[in-house]
């Protein structure tokens, strides 16, 4: 071991008298301050978190169970529309005069709104 007055004990103690105990205080209850909004944010986060992924899991559900009945009623419209299509192709066979004449989808689409009646058109939906 280093005798009593030995320079590093020296230079230590010298060090020491030069630290201000009263700084050292108010950096250690400024840092015990930090530390504990610190602790408060991060509990708040955690709680923001749990509530997002609680809300997310929700939407999630939502979004799948819409999804599914746009899926469905596709379907379904896909399948009125092939109905359609058959008993129109029917009424030609049975009344050909009344078919004779060419009809204008244009005209038939006057009360559908804007671009549904563009995409109707050019799929081919309504054909003469």
């Amino acid at each position: 071991m280093d005798p009593p007055d030995s320079a590093s004990r020296v230079f230590c103690s010298r060090l020491l008298s030069m630290v201000n105990a009263d700084d050292v205080n108010a950096i250690i209850l400024a840092q015990k301050n930090m530390l504990d909004r610190f602790e408060k944010t991060n509990e708040m986060l955690l709680n923001f978190n749990n509530l997002s992924s609680a809300r997310l899991q929700q939407m999630s559900e939502r979004f799948l169970h819409h999804t599914r009945t746009l899926v469905e009623m596709k379907r379904d419209l896909d399948s009125i529309f092939r109905r359609i299509r058959t008993l129109k192709g029917k009424l030609a066979r049975q009344h050909p005069e009344a078919f004779s004449r060419k009809c204008h989808p244009e005209l038939l689409l006057l009360g559908m709104p804007g671009p549904s009646a563009q995409g109707w058109l050019l799929e081919g939906h309504l054909k003469g």
